[in-house]
C-alpha cells in the first residue's frame, strides 16, 4: 500500500489543443508545383522535338505528328504528376497517422490532392485562353464589319482582307471566258466594252447575300433571282446559265461550311479524348507515386523493398 502511482496527464497538441492534420497542404502544393515544372519541361521538349521532325522534304505527316503530340502531352502528364505525387508522398509527415492501415491511404490520397489541384489551375487556364482567344475571335469580328464598311463607303479594295467569302464573291463574280475572248475579238465593240471591275458597293451587296444564305443554309429565291441578275449583268451570261453558276457557288460554300464545321467537330473530339487520357494517366501516376514515396519514407513495403 506504500507504492505510489503516478499517473501522466494527457499531454494537448501544440496549437492550443488543436490535432493536427495527417495531411499536409504544403507537401502538396509543392508537389502540384514540381508537377507543372515538369510537365512544362518535358512538353517543351516535345515541341523542339516536333519542329526538328517538321521538314518540308521528309519526315512524318500532320497526321503522324498530331498523334505523336497527343502522346507526348500524356507522357508529359504522367511524369508530371508522378513526380509531384512522390514528392508530396515523400515529404508528408506519417508521425500524426493514428492507425497503421491508415498510412497506406493517405499517402494515395496525398499525391491525388497533387494532381486535383493541378487540373484544378491547368482548366482555369483553359478558360482563360478560351477568353482570350473569344475577345481575340469579337475583334477579328469588327475588323472585317469595319472592311465591310470602307467597301461600302468606297474605299480602295486592296485594304480588305481576303476571307473564303470574298473567294466565293470572286467566283460568282467572275467573267466568262467565252464571253470575254468574244468581246474582244469583236472590233466594234473595243477594248470599252469589256466587263469593268465590280464596284466595291457590289461586291459588298454579293458578300452579304452569300453570307446570309450560308448562315441560313439556303439562298432565298428573291436573293437567288436578284444574284443572278447581277451575274448575268456582270459577266454577260445568258440568265439561265448566270442562274446555274449561282446555285454552283451557293453549293460549293455550304460544302466548304461544312467541311470545315467538321473538321471543327473532330478537332474538338480528338482533344477531348487525349485530354482525357492525359489527366487519367496523371491521375494514376500521382495516386501510385504517392504510395511509392511513402513507402520509401517509412523504409517498408514493396518500393522500399526494390530500393
Amino acid at each position: 500500500m506504500s507504492d505510489t502511482v503516478i499517473v501522466e496527464p494527457a499531454i494537448a497538441p501544440e496549437g492550443g489543443g488543436v490535432s493536427h492534420s495527417p495531411f499536409s497542404w504544403s507537401a502538396a502544393i509543392a508537389g502540384t508545383l514540381a508537377a507543372m515544372a515538369v510537365s512544362f519541361i518535358v512538353i517543351a521538349l516535345g515541341s523542339g522535338i516536333g519542329l526538328s521532325f517538321a521538314s518540308p522534304y521528309s519526315g512524318p505527316s500532320a497526321t503522324s505528328l498530331t498523334i505523336a503530340a497527343a502522346v507526348w502531352l500524356v507522357l508529359a502528364q504522367t511524369l508530371g504528376f508522378a513526380t509531384g505525387g512522390y514528392l508530396a508522398g515523400r515529404l508528408r509527415s506519417s508521425a500524426l497517422d493514428e492507425l497503421a492501415d491508415e498510412t497506406l491511404f493517405r499517402d494515395a490520397a496525398q499525391g491525388f490532392v497533387v494532381w486535383a489541384i493541378g487540373t484544378v489551375i491547368m482548366t482555369a487556364g483553359v478558360i482563360l485562353a478560351s477568353y482570350l482567344a473569344a475577345s481575340a475571335t469579337s475583334q477579328a469580328v469588327g475588323n472585317a464589319a469595319s472592311s465591310a464598311a470602307m467597301m461600302r463607303s468606297g474605299s480602295d479594295g486592296g485594304a480588305t482582307t481576303g476571307s473564303m467569302t470574298d473567294y466565293f464573291v470572286d467566283l460568282v463574280l467572275r467573267p466568262d471566258p467565252a464571253t470575254a475572248a468574244g468581246r474582244r475579238s469583236d472590233t466594234t465593240v473595243g477594248a470599252a466594252a469589256q466587263s469593268p471591275a465590280p464596284s466595291n458597293e457590289v461586291r459588298a451587296e454579293v458578300t452579304r447575300i452569300l453570307v446570309r444564305g450560308i448562315a441560313q443554309a439556303k439562298l432565298d429565291d428573291n436573293d437567288r433571282t436578284y444574284l443572278a441578275q447581277v451575274v448575268s449583268a456582270r459577266t454577260g451570261l445568258p440568265a439561265d446559265q448566270a442562274e446555274n453558276r449561282v446555285a454552283e457557288v451557293e453549293n460549293k460554300a455550304r460544302e466548304a461550311v461544312k467541311e470545315t464545321a467538321d473538321k471543327a467537330r473532330k478537332a474538338g473530339a480528338f482533344f477531348s479524348f487525349w485530354t482525357f487520357m492525359s489527366l487519367l494517366f496523371g491521375g494514376a501516376a500521382a495516386t501510385l507515386a504517392g504510395i511509392a514515396g511513402g513507402q520509401l519514407r517509412d523504409g517498408d513495403g514493396p518500393f522500399a523493398a526494390a530500393d
